[in-house]
């Protein structure tokens, strides 16, 4: 059996899309070992997994902490730091970084989030076969489906194809001027550096690609192909798989008494939106809590995140406030979602079918709630326009109109049977022996 490293981002989604198949490999008699940030580490110790600690110099102990407290406040890393960090990254993986804290493990296969494609040159360069992973849908130019940051349903007919080029044209117009002014071309430049040094074509790295470029290596995407629009053109070497839920994921201590029985609404806005955008939140979980008001049938659980307390809101008495819920479990409760349109609250209501209300805010949601649309399993809500009569109307649509329910089933359904074949494995064991040819290091 074989010795698999698993290096996700320190994005919890990120992280979590990787539990699932990570205990599936563990049940085929593969070792398993996660590489990250040490801040990492007991987030992934607690499901169980070994670990190893990378780019600890860039991310000392309490890096994550301090970022999001400083975001908070509104001290933003901006683009100088971003680049820093990218820079000191790659060249630590030019001296050997990967290689070096993996050695002992001896690893057969590593799989890279796609978020990290110097961690993906580096690992390559070890001469272990490499596949990278997305927890996102990845936006590349085609032209039937439009940017992910687009809330446009494309269609087959001349005039959505032409909507789709102009938001195209648009979309690396506005991606070249920002890369520019902000400076954030540096972290492009950077990782050419990397390539060059160690060997790795650069016509084998795409870099018009959001949110980092490319790599040519295999690629596995944790959302079901039939939730995605289809395109004109396949990604090469992009494989879509299961959505990789993780039933059996250990999260917080919840109180589970305090459910009465009412139909449960869920509302989440991710692990990123409740410090990025605090302001906001704060403003958004209040509508829905004056909507949950006028919902005296409903329940409600509201995940607000380490950076609101609950007497920062006043609260009626069916919303239970938490800090840091454990939604997978709630999920298997919940009649309604109410989310900000993230892959990862996407991705686990479908698997167990909860229909949504998305009120899109951060660089895929767009996109991603344009195929909820497209599915019927979600109404859309202004995110910073929304009123608590207008979210409770949204709420109301969802809850009274079984169709929503219904599609979101069908979906279910899918999920689920995918999940139960796990494409993932068959295509990691076909890395392992060597029949699916890619990209190497000479």
């Amino acid at each position: 059996m074989a010795n698999i490293v698993i290096a996700p981002l320190y994005w919890q989604a990120n992280i979590n899309v990787t539990f699932a198949l990570a205990r599936k490999l563990r049940s085929c008699g593969h070792r398993v070992l996660y590489a990250c940030i040490p801040d990492t580490e007991e987030r992934i110790r607690s499901q169980g997994f070994d670990f190893v600690s990378i780019f600890s110099g860039v991310f000392p102990p309490g890096t994550l902490a301090q970022q999001a407290a400083n975001e908070a406040a509104g001290k933003y890393l901006g683009a100088h730091g971003v680049n820093a960090r990218v820079q000191t990254m790659c060249k630590l993986c030019r001296d050997g970084e990967i290689a070096r804290a993996t050695r002992n493990f001896g690893p057969d296969l590593f799989l890279v989030s796609n978020h990290l494609p110097w961690v993906g040159i580096g690992s390559w360069k070890s001469g272990a076969p490499v596949l990278m992973f997305s927890s996102v849908f990845v936006s590349t130019p085609d032209s039937m489906v439009p940017p992910i940051s687009s809330y446009t349903i494309p269609s087959s007919s001349l005039v959505s194809r032409l909507k789709v080029f102009w938001e195209w044209r648009k979309t690396m117009v506005r991606r070249t001027l920002l890369t520019r002014i902000s400076g954030l071309w540096r972290s492009s430049a950077y990782l050419k550096e990397l390539a060059f040094a160690l060997g790795y074509s650069l016509s084998e790295i795409n870099f018009d690609v959001a949110p980092w470029p490319r790599l040519s290596l295999p690629e596995l995407v944790f959302f079901p192909e039939c939730f995605d629009f289809k395109r004109a053109n396949p990604i090469r070497g992009l494989f879509h798989v299961e959505a990789s839920v993780d039933v059996e994921r250990k999260d917080n201590v919840f109180p589970w008494e305090k459910l009465d029985g009412r139909p449960l609404l869920y509302c989440s806005l991710g692990s990123l939106i409740t410090f990025k955008y605090l302001t906001a939140a704060k403003h958004f979980f209040q509508i829905l809590l004056d909507a949950m008001r006028m919902l005296p049938n409903l329940q409600a659980v509201v995940a607000l995140g380490n950076y609101l307390k609950p007497e920062d809101l006043t609260c009626p008495d069916n919303v239970i406030l938490t800090d840091d819920a454990p939604q997978v479990a709630l999920l298997k409760r919940a009649r309604l979602m109410v989310g900000h349109g993230g892959g990862g609250g996407i991705r686990e209501c479908m698997f167990y079918g909860v229909p949504l209300v998305l009120c899109p805010l951060g660089f895929d949601a767009p996109g991603n709630t344009a195929r909820a649309l497209y599915h019927g399993v979600a109404v859309r809500a202004d995110f910073r326009e929304a009123s608590a009569p207008k979210l409770k109307a949204a709420i109301d649509q969802v809850l009274s109109d079984p169709s929503y329910a219904e599609a979101a089933n069908r979906m279910s359904r899918k999920f689920v049977e995918i999940q139960s074949q796990m494409p993932s494995i068959a295509i990691i064991e076909s890395v392992l022996a060597g029949r699916l040819k890619f990209y190497q290091c000479a």
